[in-house]
């Protein structure tokens, strides 16, 4: 028998979440709620979220109403990685034995976290690439550009790829996800953090051939730990990468500058950081990953 995915939280309402949410409540046959703690909820409740300039008709929910709908099928985190651990929290009262996980969280840490904290449940990989979505406060807005990328067990795999495309959320399931994985977040450690180290959108590192050089230096740093890692095909990463950067429409600002402006805590732990953690273990200098994580830090770094 198949895996039915009927019974579906979504945890982490933001940029990326809403992108999900705009097509699930829309689509029949399932019961979706997007969970989150009290005070959180309550604010939703009260101030609702919009996409494109429209209020989602989302179902809330809070860990302590757990008990008044049926245990999920697929629990679809998409949080920012400095808040996994209290979206786990958060997961557990809606959580059985027989409940999927779905990460899209930026890094590559997530699933193993996730599965260190329910370690009788299936866990997915998985991951957005497209265009970033502007979020102000409650409102989100996004183009529409980008595809969701999902690998794991198979059985549960399929059953995602079913949901997600009969809801019309474009979907791919690469075959070497480890590899994807890793490119997406090669792609990251470069743009992501010279964007919010320096204050640049696309345009401006597209027009710089020193933000470039840095984009390239951080990727490059990466890509020597994935070869560490055991990755495939780690010389089809920095191009491709490249490429994406040169490509993207010039006044886009990656999430983590957004983060930035807004004055956020940004997710650089689980890219220079985890850069500079697994390189040291294989003995890998990474010395422009290591300058970026003090400067994001601490902007009064000399840059």
């Amino acid at each position: 028998m198949g895996v039915k995915l009927k019974n579906i939280i979504l945890i982490g309402a933001g940029a990326v979440g809403t992108l999900i949410a705009n097509r699930m409540v829309k689509f029949p046959g399932i019961s979706f709620y997007a969970a989150a703690d009290e005070k959180r909820i309550r604010r939703y409740r009260q101030e609702g979220i919009f996409f494109n300039g429209e209020k989602l008709p989302l179902q809330f929910i809070t860990p302590a109403e757990a008990s008044a709908i049926p245990t999920a099928d697929l629990i679809i985190l998409a949080v920012k990685t400095i808040h996994l651990s209290d979206a786990l929290k958060v997961a557990a009262p809606f959580t059985g034995k027989n409940t999927v996980f779905l990460p899209f969280l930026n890094g590559i840490t997530a699933p193993e976290l996730i599965a260190d904290a329910f370690p009788e449940n299936t866990v997915l990989s998985g991951f957005f690439l497209g265009h970033a979505s502007v979020r102000e406060k409650n409102s989100i807005r996004h183009d529409g550009t980008g595809t969701f990328f999902c690998g794991g067990e198979p059985s549960a795999l399929k059953a995602v790829f079913q949901l997600f495309t009969a809801a019309k959320i474009n979907t791919e399931l690469p075959e070497d996800m480890a590899h994807a994985v890793w490119k997406k977040f090669v792609l990251n450690v470069g743009i992501n953090q010279v964007q919010a180290a320096y204050h640049a959108d696309y345009g401006t590192v597209q027009n710089s051939p020193e933000l470039l050089e840095i984009c390239r230096q951080l990727m490059l740093e990466a890509i020597s730990v994935a070869e560490a890692e055991g990755v495939a095909h780690t010389d089809k990463m920095l191009s491709p990468a490249m490429q994406v950067i040169l490509s993207m429409p010039p006044d886009v600002k990656t999430s983590m500058l957004q983060d930035v402006q807004a004055q956020r805590a940004t997710e650089v732990d689980a890219f220079a950081g985890t850069v500079c953690a697994k390189a040291a273990a294989y003995g890998i200098p990474t010395p422009v990953n290591q300058k970026i994580l003090e400067l994001i830090k601490n902007p009064t770094v000399q840059r």
